[in-house]
């Protein structure tokens, strides 16, 4: 029960105050390391833990350190340890105020620094400002996206939306590649039909249907190449379990 009042005092042993002998060796470590009431050549009698009248010289001991005990509460270990332990905490703490304040202020701004880093900054935005309402309203102009209605939850939605379609990396890098491999423009009254049904408006519906058809085959054939090299990369790369003695799936 008093191991980190025990751990703050570093004191490295086992303590039991129901035993005699370690309760009076306590005592006198906290006397000789910590606490230092009387001189050094004053502590003799409470030194001695063997002498008939040590208990004696402890009650006079808690006498001089003021301790608030009686006949029944001095017989009382556990309380008389605990007291005695908070008092040495206290002498040690008066002895080394300045580095123990120094600890405690770089506690401090360790839990404060982590609060900060832990700390959701989308917290702290006052949405109902008119700061953050012009901002929003000029994001919105810059992304081209309608700002009739007066929800700002939607408002947010539809611009996390933009952002996430057409700003992110994986749409630019698309937005990319789809404009390096953009052909050469042409207008769909200069392609050829193969047939003509002698009406101009059938003919380029036409034109149009047999466009979607071709992507249509290239997008099959675009996944087609991709499973084939998926296979390929596969087999290229047989597992090898020699205890079945074959090499392969």
């Amino acid at each position: 029960m008093f191991k980190r009042k025990l751990t703050a005092l570093e004191y490295g042993k086992d303590y039991n105050p129901q035993d005699e002998n370690q309760f009076r060796r306590m005592v006198v470590w906290l006397e000789d390391m910590k606490i230092r009431l009387y001189p050094i050549d004053e502590r003799q009698q409470l030194r001695d833990t063997d002498n008939p009248q040590w208990e004696q010289a402890f009650s006079k001991y808690l006498q001089d350190l003021k301790c608030p005990y009686n006949e029944e509460t001095i017989k009382d270990h556990v309380a008389v340890s605990d007291w005695l332990l908070g008092a040495a905490i206290r002498f040690e703490y008066g002895d080394n105020v300045e580095k123990y304040k120094l600890i405690t202020s770089n506690d401090q701004q360790q839990k404060t620094n982590s609060s900060d880093q832990n700390e959701n900054p989308l917290e702290k935005i006052d949405f109902a400002s008119a700061e953050f309402k012009s901002g929003m309203l000029q994001l919105c102009e810059l992304l081209q996206i309608p700002t009739k209605f007066n929800d700002t939850t939607a408002i947010l939605r539809a611009v996390s939306k933009v952002i996430t379609t057409k700003l992110s990396k994986e749409a630019i890098d698309k937005s990319q590649i789809k404009e390096q491999g953009t052909g050469v423009d042409f207008s769909i009254e200069q392609m050829s039909l193969g047939f003509d049904s002698g009406d101009k408006i059938i003919n380029e519906a036409a034109k149009v249907l047999r466009l979607l058809y071709i992507q249509d085959l290239r997008t099959l054939q675009t996944k087609i190449n991709e499973t084939i090299v998926n296979v390929q990369s596969l087999v290229a790369d047989p597992r090898t379990d020699s205890k079945l003695g074959k090499i392969g799936y």
